[in-house]
């Protein structure tokens, strides 16, 4: 089965370091290039507009989840190829999670962890037989810390066994990119 809907989880803001931007709209235009629709968080903010405009540029599918909330902030995106507006974050999430593939975790702030943690949690909890691939983008050593506490979790006996083994660590595109293919059969 190819793996065709590839969430990506990833910033409002730009963040502090080029390489992030840079980073993002490099994997949407793989993404895109490869044949696979990206479904994302709606917005044309940061690094979730770049994600979608350089898809959208390099002739991929877009589907974009958005709350309310944004919508009134009036960050919903509307160049991208289907928009889907959601009372709030706790929808947003469950359509997103429910509709992957693959996940993958661009830099970000609260909001791209939290989604990160609750796909982690929903396929320990829900997921049967071979789970998708979870893929954090540790762009330029970003994700560090996380990776120390993921760590953690296993050697403190917080995370049971095999519950790493859908959880990959890529700095590149072409690390992804093999991940995500590697899990097709």
């Amino acid at each position: 089965m190819k793996l065709e809907n590839i969430v990506i989880y990833c910033g409002s803001h730009f963040g502090a370091e080029l390489s992030y931007a840079s980073f993002a709209g490099e994997l949407a235009e793989a993404i895109a290039k490869s044949g696979r629709t990206i479904t994302y968080g709606g917005g044309t903010v940061g690094l979730m507009g770049i994600v979608a405009d350089a898809a959208m540029a390099a002739g991929g599918k877009v589907i974009g989840v958005i709350p309310e909330v944004f919508i009134l902030k009036e960050q919903a995106h509307r160049g991208i190829t289907e928009l889907i507006e959601v009372p709030d974050m706790v929808e947003r999430k469950k359509i997103m999670i429910g509709s992957g593939h693959a996940f993958i975790a661009l830099p970000g702030g609260p909001g791209t962890l939290e989604e990160f943690s609750d796909t982690i949690s929903h396929l320990r909890i829900y997921g049967e037989g071979k789970r998708p691939p979870v893929i954090i983008a540790n762009v330029d050593g970003f994700y560090d810390p996380l990776l120390s506490l993921i760590n953690a979790w296993e050697e403190e006996g917080f995370m049971e066994e095999g519950d790493r083994d859908n959880i990959f660590i890529c700095s590149s595109v072409d690390e992804i990119m093999k991940v995500i293919s590697d899990h097709e059969i």
